[in-house]
């Protein structure tokens, strides 16, 4: 049966088995799938040339051995197989290929097969966080056909495309826009037509990045404003429901009656709030604040597909036990191993975490997926080793960032210290030194930070205030990374501070901790530093 047929026919207990059966493990029992599934994925790659080039002749027969035998790894130790999708290589045929932001410019792209086993747990894993998303408590939830859903999602090839792909098949959903009509406009105007689909039938689910629904929030007030201020033309209040014209005018009145200002929250009542990205935790406020119900948040991406979901509570995320085999490098030994490159460091299981302790991810995708030890780039701190409120014996984690030597912003674009040297040097910029970092403005929100030196006779040139700096270095990295200037474009933000500092400031900090400045990811307390030895006064005389 159809996911909508079991709906229809079977009893809510038993969807809730099928779907969120795995929130009732144990973690020994948790760690036993995790264990048989990684074994099976030992086997496949076993058969293929891909995983023999890591198991350089000898196929671990254990846990143990595998982790001891196969080394950590990144995309570069895939990219020749992968970039030029060599199926035959591969341990399962990849039905599709999904693909991701890497470095930008010269690598602007990762690409990762799925094989059928994937997308069937994929299919599962986010049918299993839809009804998550409308629960209330263990076993409660509202999920029905034809709900009007809000498309905030990215297209294929990337892997929010994928959900109405999947879905299509198993329950009947109306998206707004449509997806064939929302793959051939932008973000921007996927949010506006869909709101004003959404004024005139009403929506019940919203699922999208958690940059861009922030984003589409924004649009709706404005155009909620709209309503509020009688602006609303005829032809748009003929063509609503009867429901939602109630709900407008209601709504109208009673923000004028209490002078409070026409929010999303005031026309909607959600059934579910799915949201994923990097930033989640920034927006959370005021998407709750905006639409009256707090946003669930789900983890993955293109690699790992579908990895983790909050329950109910909405309070932490946990793992699905079939979609990855997870490791966990604790935040100390990820820093030696940054500064180190040719250090390993040790992983812990999910069953040896530290309640509170922040850790780099590695994953072993199952099911005939392509990555093994595979350093995904993400941390994540262990919130609690169990919830009993929730009767949950498993633990439950929060997204923190990238990993320090990778900026991440909005979940659109990754900046790296390889990226930057190469704007510097097709911008022709006369910049000596620098270093970048990700700062937040005064609202919580994310951007890059490039502290820059210029060449000595760079100095004199009154054209080259900060201004114009930052200016020149925002036009090259859109210009050179597809993503940055997709961020430009689709959120109409332009994230990117630059800060001229004086001749040999970065070199005298240098000299005072005894070791090199870390160019991109430098801790808050190390800028701090660095900072309190500028000279006084103006930065630089052009400014």
């Amino acid at each position: 049966m159809t996911f909508e047929e079991k709906l229809r026919h079977s009893a809510p207990a038993d969807l809730w088995a099928e779907y969120c059966g795995f929130l009732d493990l144990s973690l020994e029992e948790y760690m036993g799938i995790q264990e048989r599934l990684l074994m099976e994925q030992i086997h496949l790659m076993a058969d293929c040339a891909l995983g023999q080039r890591f198991f350089e002749g000898h196929v671990p027969v254990s846990l143990e051995e595998f982790r001891s035998r196969v080394p950590l790894t990144s995309f570069t130790d895939y990219a020749d197989v992968l970039l030029t999708k060599k199926e035959d290589m591969l341990p399962a045929k990849p039905v599709v290929w999904l693909k991701t932001t890497w470095e930008g410019g010269n690598y602007p792209s990762k690409w990762a097969p799925y094989s059928e086993a994937m997308l069937q747990t994929y299919k599962r894993n986010i049918l299993g966080a839809m009804i998550l998303s409308t629960s209330t408590g263990r076993g409660r939830f509202r999920v029905r056909p034809n709900a009007k859903v809000l498309y905030s999602l990215a297209p294929m090839p990337y892997a929010t495309g994928l959900f109405p792909e999947l879905i299509d098949g198993e329950i009947s959903l109306r998206f707004l826009p449509p997806v064939r009509e929302a793959r051939k406009i932008s973000f921007g105007q996927q949010a506006r037509r869909g709101y004003r689909m959404a004024m005139k039938s009403g929506m019940n689910l919203f699922f999208g990045m958690s940059s861009v629904l922030y984003g589409t929030t924004r649009n709706l007030n404005t155009l909620s404003s709209s309503a509020d201020k009688g602006k609303m033309g005829l032809r748009s209040i003929l063509g609503m429901s009867p429901r939602m014209l109630w709900r407008v005018l209601h709504a109208a009145y009673r923000c004028k009656r209490d002078n409070t200002p026409l929010m999303p929250k005031d026309l909607f009542s959600l059934d579910g709030f799915v949201c994923v990205g990097t930033d989640t935790n920034l927006y959370r406020d005021e998407l709750t604040n905006a639409w009256g119900i707090r946003p669930m948040e789900i983890a993955g991406g293109t690699e790992p597909s579908c990895m983790g979901t909050e329950t109910w509570s909405k309070n932490g995320l946990v793992f699905f036990p079939d979609a990855c085999f997870y490791e966990f490098i604790p935040e100390q030994e990820m820093l030696k191993s940054l500064q180190n490159p040719s250090y390993q460091p040790p992983t812990y299981l999910m069953n040896e975490l530290v309640a509170g302790q922040k850790y780099e991810l590695v994953i072993t995708v199952l099911k005939g997926g392509a990555f093994m030890r595979y350093r995904v780039g993400d941390v994540y701190r262990c919130l609690r080793l169990k919830n009993p409120q929730d009767n949950l014996d498993l633990p439950q984690f929060e997204y923190v960032d990238r990993i320090p030597t990778v900026i991440d912003i909005a979940g659109f674009t990754r900046i790296t210290e390889r990226e930057i040297l190469k704007i510097i040097e097709i911008s022709s910029l006369p910049v000596a030194e620098w270093f970048a970092v990700k700062e937040y403005d005064e609202t919580g929100h994310s951007y890059v930070h490039i502290y820059v030196e210029l060449q000595p006779d760079a100095k004199q040139s009154p054209v080259l205030s900060q201004k114009i700096l930052q200016e020149h270095f925002s036009i090259y990295f859109r210009f050179y990374d597809g993503d940055y200037n997709d961020l430009k474009r689709l959120l109409g933000i332009d994230p990117l501070q630059v800060t001229m500092l004086p001749s040999g400031t970065i070199r005298q900090y240098e000299q005072s901790i005894g070791r090199k400045m870390i160019r991109v990811g430098a801790p808050q307390e190390m800028v701090l530093d660095l900072l309190r030895l500028r000279e006084r006064g103006p930065l630089c005389d052009a400014e």
